[in-house]
């Protein structure tokens, strides 16, 4: 089983690279709950599901982090980290760090 972490927010998103294997690692960005426990996200309410029910397929030399971006700086900020630094530009995200690997909205529905 590969290494599972979460953490909320960019803050806490910007701590975690800097302390991860940055070669084996892969993101998955999706969205905050609200207090139904539902992601604010449509998309990721969709993908979620599918996205945990594959986290025990990953290679144990991965390392997992899980993102949650809340809506008003994931909607509203006018300085967005993720979408003018690292091309994260819809959630859900799901990438393998620093390569071309990446599923956006609706791939991450598809457990193929």
């Amino acid at each position: 089983m590969s290494k599972q972490t979460e953490v909320c927010g960019i803050e806490n998103f910007q701590k975690a690279i800097d302390t991860a294997q940055l070669d084996n690692l892969v993101v998955y960005f999706s969205a905050t709950r609200k207090d139904d426990g539902s992601p604010w996200c449509g998309d990721c309410k969709e993908a979620d599901p599918v996205v945990e029910a594959q986290l025990d397929a990953l290679s144990s030399n991965l390392e997992f982090l899980l993102v949650r971006m809340d809506r008003p700086y994931w909607k509203e900020s006018p300085v967005n980290i993720l979408k003018d630094t690292h091309n994260v530009t819809c959630l859900p995200t799901l990438m393998r760090w620093g390569k071309p690997e990446r599923l956006g909205e609706d791939d991450c529905k598809d457990a193929a």
